[in-house]
């Protein structure tokens, strides 16, 4: 493996206890802001120092309390790129890549593999400026060629694209999986943003509250996911707590609604969750008959993006109002077959897309 970490490390307020295992693979930490990715970055960058645990890259011992081991940032040859990029404000571009590489490159050769990073992220054209004379976008890109050219052992990102624009976020992504295909290096990718872990990464650990609560390929987290911190993480906007009512059938405590999900319920089932898009206004059955699993309900709401109507929903319990978010393309689609406040419509829940949870 080229990464083994179990470590942990009490803050003021907070506690991390992280472990798990990764080849030469990209990895995306995904949690909510204050969950514990970044300080687990700054761990086995040595910029923290975990109380106890241990810490192995590309089989060099980073840190082992037991052992008394504990690399400085500078031995460990490890990149940790940083949403403020932190370049060398008084060196040139060119020399802001130079400054991560060994000493014992011949000048020559550090200055002709700066230029090829730099020309690997379009900016070799700046390798003369000074990083107050680059745009944001531009400062990421040197970023990330100065990162690279370092040849690190592991690559480590915390959220490098968040103040970019969408169009220069996509681009770079692009950029960064050319780079990663050619690079044999662990990738810790963290993130908020489900999508773009997706994207760029090959499995997702998700951390909840210092603490990792699953670890699978992003396809399977987002078709079984076994927590409810996965579920909204993965972008579940409809989530509540469920009780089992019958061997198939689990109800929504906050919806005031009965599922037959058409599968053994786990007596144990803590939380139901069904994505936005996982349903659909059920226009085949005769007015005023319900199927299983199908509810009228009333529209609170309407709101638009450039694709998509979203649609808030009322649901049947009175005592505590609940809405549930519900999806739909509008593109091509005639305004007056929309959805629109104040409609009742007859919405059928597909059984099979409903998850179930236990923690």
């Amino acid at each position: 493996m080229s990464l083994s970490l179990s470590i942990r490390k009490r803050y003021p307020g907070f506690s991390l206890d992280v472990a798990f295992e990764a080849g030469e693979e990209r990895i995306g930490l995904l949690g909510a802001s204050g969950c514990g990715k970044s300080c687990t970055l700054r761990c086995i960058a040595g910029v923290d120092t975990p109380d106890e645990g241990r810490i192995v890259v590309d089989g060099i011992t980073f840190f082992d309390s037991e052992a008394g081991i504990d690399l400085t940032p500078q031995q460990r040859t490890c990149a940790l790129l940083f949403q403020n990029y932190q370049l060398f404000p008084h060196l040139t571009v060119l020399d802001n890549v130079r400054a991560g590489m060994a000493g014992s490159i011949g000048r020559d050769r550090q200055r002709a593999d700066a230029m090829r990073f730099l020309e690997i992220f379009g900016v070799s054209d700046l390798a003369g400026r000074y990083p107050t004379r680059l745009s944001g976008g531009q400062q990421q890109r040197v970023a990330l060629a100065r990162m690279l050219a370092a040849r690190p052992r592991i690559l480590m990102f915390d959220e490098p694209f968040s103040a970019l624009d969408s169009y220069l976020k996509s681009a770079l992504e692009q950029n960064l999986l050319d780079v990663f295909s050619v690079v044999n290096r662990t990738v810790l990718y963290v993130s908020h943003d489900i999508d773009e872990a997706c994207r760029l990464c090959e499995r997702i650990v998700v951390m909840h509250d210092g603490r990792v609560e699953e670890i699978d390929r992003p396809d399977e987290l987002m078709a079984h996911p076994q927590s409810l911190a996965t579920l909204r993480l993965t972008g579940c906007k409809n989530t509540s707590p469920a009780i089992k009512v019958a061997p198939t059938v689990v109800r929504a405590l906050d919806w005031g609604m009965t599922f037959d999900v058409g599968r053994e319920v786990p007596d144990d089932v803590a939380y139901l969750g069904i994505r936005a898009s996982y349903f659909h206004e059920d226009k085949v059955r005769p007015e005023g008959e319900r199927g299983r699993n199908s509810y009228d309900l009333r529209v609170a709401r309407v709101s638009d993006s450039r694709f998509e109507r979203l649609v808030l929903l009322d649901v049947p319990r009175e005592d505590a109002p609940s809405r549930l978010q519900w999806r739909l393309r509008k593109i091509d689609v005639p305004e007056d077959s929309l959805p629109h406040e104040g409609d009742v419509l007859r919405m059928h829940f597909d059984a099979r897309r409903i998850h179930l949870v236990t923690r």
